[in-house]
């Protein structure tokens, strides 16, 4: 061992320099002894294994060892401690700074740890479980100095107190020790063939990635991190080669473990992140896991201003492209290429108006409109926001909290301006096409723009589940159906999907597999109130008539102050013959019309399960006025077929111009 090398627990060797006035202490002599801390220049060995925390790098006979990012950042606190409890409130405040954090995560991260450390045949010992503490590190440790490390210490593959014959310069010698930058570049050259190995080393590319949403040291903070990696899964999406789990689903796993969620996702590599903001600068730590091998492949931390956003974002995506070995085609990466904007407070702003956006609610989707307008008054050429505000727009008028004319038609000139301002931009593609479809009815133009998004993204599986309902409302089943099940096959864990699968066999006909699907989802979630709204029609139509008003129940606690689950409560009590039951509820939908914009088509509902034909022909007329988006449906919507027969409903149909 060199003289400069400290032993933190085993056998005691003191090479601690001794405190004027202060008695010489060892390490492990005490339970309250000081123990080592990691700095910037300290290299840890024990058995064959040689710990550097600066350089992110465990080396096991002098191969890198691959350990997921936290995973590593505990071994470093367990490894300068040996010898020593390390309480598991101490392990999360030093590892997960400023987080609230599951304590599963410690338990997780301490598996891959013991993983990791398996190739020892003893180490099975090294890592003891103190039952409600903690965890104590119990191998023999060495601490030595970056700088009299040389080449051939790195590449030995030798446990300590094993020297090979010949192999070992001796430390104290001057013609034997190389200088100190000398062995500082030779570490630098080990650790860049180490992470090469560990990266580039794999022959093949991934399929399929997961990014999960990045943690972030405070709340304040979230929209950045959350946005930071949403932007990453929009960008990975558009290239061809390669599988994303979508958003919606990747964001179900938020402070999971990688593993699990990479083999729930059928992901094979899995990209994780945590972000700091330091005053006006950002330090964010992006990790990318294979799953198979229960490793990190590759892993850059990356300090920036604050106004230099906008670029991380863009070196992120291009490093983590890089890291999984994706082939991208030249217009793929020139997508890809771009900055989104060059206005560090317009991109804040956007972020921010994704993270509430994301959020669905009422107050939310209003509050996001407020961010994506800033964003465009500062940037008045940022494409991205106004797409988002188009998107903003339609949902604040698809969930019916405001008027069809005050959503849709508000959306359209932002779609417009998006493309004017980039043309590949697949979300105001389908933005666009959504507004032809559910409020211009423009069948074949809403086509159109469908499979212009699809062809710039054909990795979206939103696109493809726009397009299949689409599909379906113009008379297309089976094509809607291959459509659904892209979707499904691109999302496999997607509510929403699997939702519509349901929903198109029940618009099929296929009222038993429609109960099934939606049964299936609310095992993946039971108060998903879209499958309990679906399943209560089914049920409805198989004659189930208490399920079907449980299921309605079911789904208006989830969103009580919705119209559409009140119209079914109402439609449902009507068809049961609880007549005045039903009236109350159209009372309540007539009394909400005072306070908030309410569907016509919701009380036209109610009034055909009452039987009130003159009404529900009164009420259709005024939500042919206000342009409902769920006219799309009354040609298959089973709960009209009381009114079929009526020659004002077929002028109702003429008037929708279905496609033939």
């Amino acid at each position: 061992m060199a003289p400069a090398a400290r032993r933190l627990c085993g056998s005691f060797v003191p090479y601690l320099p001794k405190v004027p006035g202060k008695p010489l202490r060892f390490a492990c002599e005490s339970p309250r002894a000081e123990p080592m801390k990691g700095h910037e220049g300290a290299a840890y060995r024990f058995g064959a294994f040689l710990l550097m925390p600066s350089e992110r790098l465990l080396l096991h006979g002098g191969e890198p060892v691959a350990l997921v990012g936290k995973a590593f950042d505990l071994l470093v606190v367990l490894v300068s401690q040996a010898g020593h409890l390390v309480t598991k409130d101490e392990l999360l405040q030093r590892v997960w700074p400023g987080l609230v954090v599951e304590e599963v995560n410690l338990s997780v991260n301490m598996s891959a740890i013991r993983k990791a450390l398996a190739r020892a045949t003893d180490a099975e010992d090294w890592i003891e479980t103190v039952p409600r503490q903690g965890y104590r590190f119990k191998a023999p440790v060495d601490v030595d100095d970056l700088a009299t490390l040389n080449a051939a210490e790195l590449r030995r593959e030798l446990p300590i107190g094993e020297p090979a014959e010949g192999s070992r310069p001796a430390a104290a010698s001057g013609a034997g020790r190389r200088p100190a930058w000398l062995a500082i570049g030779a570490l630098a050259l080990v650790a860049a063939v180490g992470f090469g190995w560990l990266a580039f080393g794999r022959a093949t590319p991934y399929a399929a990635v997961a990014v999960l949403p990045f943690a972030a040291d405070t709340p304040a903070n979230a929209h950045l991190a959350d946005g930071i990696a949403e932007e990453a899964i929009n960008a990975l999406t558009g290239i061809a080669a390669l599988r994303v789990a979508p958003r919606a689903s990747a964001f179900r796993f938020r402070g999971a473990d990688p593993l699990e969620a990479g083999r729930r996702l059928d992901a094979p590599a899995v990209v994780t992140g945590s972000l700091a903001r330091h005053g006006e600068r950002v330090s964010l730590q992006v990790d990318v896991v294979d799953v198979a091998r229960a490793a990190q492949v590759w892993g850059s931390r990356y300090e920036v201003a604050l106004d230099e956003l906008p670029q991380l974002q863009r070196r992120v995506i291009d490093d983590v492209a890089r890291s999984l070995h994706v082939r991208a085609e030249a217009s793929e990466t020139k997508r890809g290429a771009q900055n989104p904007t060059r206005n560090t407070d317009a991109y804040q702003a956007y972020l921010q108006g994704r993270y509430l956006w994301n959020q669905r609610s009422e107050p939310a989707l209003r509050s996001a409109v407020g961010h994506f307008r800033r964003a465009i008054d500062l940037d008045p050429a940022f494409a991205l926001a106004y797409a988002a505000l188009a998107d903003t727009h339609t949902t604040l008028g698809y969930l019916g909290w405001d008027a069809p004319a005050a959503t849709f038609q508000v959306a359209r000139p932002y779609a417009l301006k998006a493309l004017e301002l980039d043309p590949s931009l697949s979300q105001a593609h389908a933005s666009l096409a959504y507004i032809k479809f559910y409020f211009d009815w423009d069948w074949a133009g809403a086509g159109e723009e469908f499979r212009r998004a699809i062809g710039l993204n054909p990795n979206d599986p939103v696109a493809h589940q726009w397009y299949a309902v689409y599909l379906l409302a113009a008379g297309r089943p089976d094509d809607a159906m291959h459509e659904i099940r892209t979707a499904q096959r691109l999302d496999p864990l997607s509510l929403a999907i699997n939702t519509d699968i349901g929903f198109h066999h029940y618009y099929n006909g296929r009222y038993t597999e429609a109960i099934a699907q939606l049964q299936s989802v609310l095992g993946m979630k039971s108060d998903f109130g879209l499958a309990h709204l679906w399943l209560a029609r089914a049920y409805l139509q198989v004659g189930r008539l208490d399920a079907s008003l449980a299921a309605a129940t079911s789904a208006e606690a989830t969103a009580p102050r919705w119209a559409v689950f009140i119209a079914q409560r109402g439609y449902t009590l009507g068809v049961m013959g609880r007549a005045d039951e039903a009236r109350a509820v159209r009372d309540e939908m007539e009394r909400l019309l005072s306070q908030r914009f309410v569907t016509a088509y919701g009380v036209a509902l109610i009034c055909a399960g009452l039987g009130e034909k003159e009404q529900a022909f009164a009420w259709l007329d005024r939500a042919f006025a206000e342009r409902s988006h769920w006219l799309v449906w009354l040609r298959l919507d089973p709960r009209w077929n009381t009114l079929r027969g009526d020659p004002r409903f077929g002028a109702l149909l003429e008037r929708m111009k279905y496609p033939a």
